[in-house]
């Protein structure tokens, strides 16, 4: 009896597991078939029961992917956690999703923190998933559309010659509890319900229009066998306006069998001023049953139809397609179609193509994004070929679905969003035109802000713009787009400016900033000068001397107004006669070396005296060391600066400031800013000789510029040095009273005395060099 009831409980065991599993199974076939219709939140509940009775990766998962689709990530990231318990089993993609869920909430970051510290990686995709690249644009420009939008889903936005608007929704009684979440790509179902549709609970979609005094009603359709209106697209052909849509038809009378698929399809027609169609046709590429057609657009310009669809061939997903168009009669004529290619499209779901001044706009799925679907921008090319997608950023794309890009002139701007509020319907938002504007900051060479600028704001060849602001040197202004302008400063005793730079040209929205640094104009003219040297009867720049040549061509290249005085010489070894010849071929070789650099030879004023002109008295017979003799060996550099020519021609702005710091750094370069010497010598040798020949070239050219000798070492030593500079300079023809001394106990006092003299320069002219002896 025993062993007989034992018998029992393992057949009662045994039924029940048995049962248990058959009900599994097919809870997974209704739930994987509620998947397919796209009825996300019927098929997430199931998929969550079916988990609860036993456990399993694939319910988890696709409780996940369901919550997800219906837009509750938040639940979607708790069922995404429960399917990577499941180590073995979860992948790459399995993550990539929960990511998606999380950066939808914002919480991204937390979320990769979780999957760090719960040791769960992914091997292909990356836990740092690519930013999406973004338009530029700077300010929140989204406005929600009251005029249109309604409790319901409302979508895609469209507009004929007469003003009307059209857009879709299934506003409409309410028939069941449904939440409406995400939007959809294709629009399928099995089994149709005449009143509701199954996925939102609310009427199946239509396309409305609203007049031009705000009334808005359905576009009735009745008789025609549609189920699904949506994705209106308007363009006027030869002065008719015609309206693309898809639709999903009621196809089930037709097919003897309940178990098939029914994708959308599009059609056409005419369409008067009340919004009436007066017939419609089909496209003639519709294949309901094979692959769904969604999301028109006809492009007046190019005469090009754009469309979605997920037909064979694609890249995966829902790809964009174009067909260019004729119109025969009553009929329109379409080409083949071609894929947009892979620059457009992706694995994923690519949808609402628009195209507008060159540019040509999309949603994804599939490119880097911000969560859900996004909006994208590329450059349409000659021939038809797309530039990079670039998104239109995160002051317009959402964590959540944003799509639907339509454009009606500059200033009118929609897009379509499930962006606000709990409930996670689509609705249509007014994109605020991109404010383009100008900051402009008015500064001294110190950086201190100027008073009383007088600054001027005018559009290339057009009218003035007034400053919507102006307060401590601070200017700003709203541009216009797509213009190009001109900044205008003055100030008395100042440098003027004058800046053609400022363009709003492909600047969506933004604010240019400028900063203008005006030097004082000089009392007198400045000549920036430099000395190279050449070898015993060589023409060849040393490459010791390139430098101080590519500085002067650098700063030519800055100023145009400046020109260069070459003057080039030998010692007085070799006749008189080969000396010019010498020297002639030293001038040329700056000539070559600067037009080398971009320099123009009409710039160059190159002049040769052979050995007319000694700086040291060496003549033939005199017994001359050879550092005597090199002094002689020269090409002195002079860089006129004209005070007059400047203020009258200079018609670009530059940096003036930098103009007196080029004198410095000149002389810095060419180490004629020291004096140096060896241990505790005095005796002036041939690199001491080589920095005064240089200082006094420069006092020569510079006659209201006097010179200070600095030092911070042993004072006697340094007193003896600045003894022997002075007696070298005098004898040059430099008077004593343009030279002074100044002995500083820390080096560091040296260095503020050199920043004092720069300002100071800046302010008042260059009046001062300080030369540094070590």
């Amino acid at each position: 009896m025993v062993l007989n009831m034992k018998k029992v409980i393992a057949l009662i065991s045994v039924l029940l597991v048995t049962l248990t599993a058959s009900g599994q199974s097919s809870m997974l076939r209704y739930a994987e078939q509620q998947k397919e219709q796209t009825n996300y939140k019927v098929a997430a509940e199931v998929y969550e029961k079916a988990y609860n009775r036993r456990p399993t990766y694939t319910s988890a998962k696709n409780a996940a992917y369901c919550y997800s689709k219906n837009n509750e990530y938040n639940l979607s990231i708790e069922w995404w956690k429960k399917a990577f318990v499941f180590t073995d089993e979860y992948t790459d993609e399995d993550i990539t999703g929960f990511l998606s869920a999380a950066q939808a909430l914002g919480k991204r970051d937390q979320m990769v923190d979780y999957l760090t510290k719960n040791g769960i990686s992914q091997k292909g995709y990356g836990q740092e998933a690519p930013r999406p690249t973004t338009a530029h644009g700077s300010e929140d420009r989204v406005q929600y559309l009251e005029a249109i939008n309604s409790t319901a889903a409302d979508f895609i936005l469209a507009k004929d010659t007469y003003g009307n608007r059209y857009f879709v929704s299934d506003r409409g009684e309410l028939l069941d509890n449904v939440r409406v979440k995400k939007l959809r790509f294709d629009v399928k179902s099995r089994v149709y319900d005449r009143d509701i549709y199954e996925w939102t609970g609310r009427e199946y979609l239509k396309i409305y229009r609203q007049d031009k005094d705000g009334n808005i009603g359905a576009i009735n359709m009745a008789g025609s066998g549609f189920m699904h209106m949506s994705d209106p697209s308007i363009v006027n052909i030869e002065g008719v306006d015609y309206m693309f849509f898809s639709v999903t038809r009621d196809l089930k009378e037709k097919r003897k069998s309940r178990d098939f698929v029914i994708h959308p399809e599009l059609y056409y027609g005419p369409i008067d001023e009340k919004g009436k169609l007066l017939f419609v046709q089909p496209y003639p590429r519709n294949l309901p049953l094979s692959y769904g057609l969604i999301t028109p657009y006809a492009d007046a310009e190019t005469s090009r139809l754009y469309y979605a669809s997920n037909m064979e061939g694609g890249y995966g997903g829902y790809d964009l397609y174009y067909v260019n168009y004729y119109k025969e009669g009553d009929r329109l004529i379409f080409s083949a179609p071609s894929n947009l290619g892979e620059k457009i499209n992706t694995t994923s779901h690519e949808r609402d193509p628009f195209a507008y001044k060159g540019d040509f706009y999309f949603a994804s799925e599939g490119h880097s994004n911000f969560g859900g679907t996004d909006i994208f921008k590329a450059n349409l090319l000659s021939g038809g070929v797309f530039g990079q997608a670039v998104n239109l950023g995160e002051k317009v794309n959402s964590v959540s679905d944003d799509f639907a890009y339509r454009q009606f002139g500059d200033e009118e701007i929609y897009i379509s969003s499930n962006r606000k509020g709990e409930e996670g319907l689509d609705d249509i938002y007014r994109l605020l035109p991109g404010r383009r504007r100008l900051l402009v900051k008015v500064m001294d060479c110190n950086g201190n802000v100027l008073e009383n600028v007088q600054v001027a704001l005018h559009q290339i060849d057009g009218d003035s713009v007034e400053w919507e602001k102006k307060e401590e040197g601070e200017f700003l202004a709203d541009l216009s787009a797509e213009q190009r302008y001109k900044v205008e400063i003055d100030l008395e005793d100042y440098f003027p400016v004058v800046d053609k730079s400022i363009s709003s040209v492909g600047l969506d929205s933004g604010t240019i900033k400028r900063a203008y640094y005006l030097a004082k104009v000089p009392t007198a003219d400045i000549a920036i000068t430099d000395i190279i040297y050449y070898d015993l009867d060589k023409s060849l720049i040393r490459r010791t001397e390139h430098e101080i040549l590519d500085d002067v061509a650098e700063v030519m290249e800055m100023y145009p107004q400046l020109t260069l005085e070459v003057t080039s010489h030998t010692d007085s070894r070799a006749s008189h006669g080969y000396n010019q010849r010498l020297s002639k071929r030293r001038a040329k070789a700056v000539e070559d070396y600067l037009k080398g650099k971009g320099v123009p030879l009409e710039r160059i004023n190159a002049r040769w005296f052979g050995e007319e002109h000694l700086v040291v008295d060496c003549p033939d017979g005199k017994d001359c060391s050879e550092d005597q003799h090199q002094l002689n060996r020269r090409s002195e550099l002079v860089l006129r600066v004209s005070v007059e020519d400047w203020v009258d021609n200079e018609k670009t702005y530059k940096d003036y400031c930098s103009l007196t710091s080029s004198l410095d750094e000149l002389l810095s370069k060419a180490e004629a800013d020291k004096l140096k010497f060896r241990g505790r010598e005095v005796r002036l040798k041939g690199e001491q000789l080589m920095t005064l020949e240089r200082l006094k070239l420069f006092l020569e050219k510079n006659k209201e510029v006097a010179l200070l000798f600095v030092g911070s070492f042993d004072q006697e030593l340094f007193e003896d040095r600045v003894s022997m500079a002075l007696v070298y300079l005098t004898a040059k023809g430099i008077s004593p009273q343009r030279v002074s001394r100044k002995w500083f106990e820390d080096e560091d006092e040296i260095e503020a005395a050199k920043y004092r003299s720069r300002m100071a320069s800046f302010d008042n002219g260059l009046k001062e060099v300080i030369i540094e002896i070590e």
